[in-house]
């Protein structure tokens, strides 16, 4: 367990920052209506983690289908982090421990309750594909996961991007 928290993009470990740029380059695919499948799996199968996408694509569904808040996830070109992308890397790194406890609280953060039962085997099989490739994510320590509820130290208004669905239409809409 690492004491530190990166405080920008640049400080991450490289399988840290690899699923986080799925994430946010998932999510822009959303956002601006494009598939980011081909650039997803070509991106897996040269980390060779191929069976990577299919856990990723399943959680993040469910997380636009089943939020319960607005969900800060960045643009793939912010430094900063948002408080958000932190929960989702914690968890998978808890995932990839054994401390499957917690996930729910995590990601409880931002998603209904039924959309947590449904979405914590989606995360383990995700932190799971990693691990089988040789992806750990570092289970850290220090202030978030102190106080999960922190804002600030992750703030970047410049570049924030939150993904909400609009209940009622089927275009996604950037907040």
């Amino acid at each position: 367990m690492t004491d530190t928290l990166p405080a920008t993009l640049d400080d991450l470990s490289y399988p840290e920052q690899f699923t986080l740029w799925s994430m946010r380059y998932w999510a822009n695919g959303v956002r601006h209506d494009f598939s980011p499948y081909a650039v997803l799996q070509e991106a897996y199968w040269r980390a060779k983690c191929p069976r990577t996408l299919f856990p990723l694509d399943s959680f993040l569904s469910l997380m636009i289908a089943g939020y319960s808040r607005s969900v800060d996830i960045r643009c793939t070109c912010s430094k900063k982090l948002s408080s958000d992308e932190w929960r989702i890397l914690h968890a998978i790194a808890l995932a990839q421990t054994g401390a499957h406890n917690q996930i729910s609280e995590l990601i409880g953060d931002f998603l209904a309750p039924a959309t947590v039962r449904i979405a914590c085997p989606a995360i383990l099989d995700w932190a799971e594909t990693l691990k089988d490739s040789g992806l750990f994510l570092p289970l850290r320590s220090g202030e978030f996961t102190r106080n999960i509820e922190t804002k600030d130290r992750f703030s970047d208004d410049r570049t924030r991007a939150r993904l909400r669905l609009v209940t009622g239409s089927k275009n996604h809409t950037l907040h």
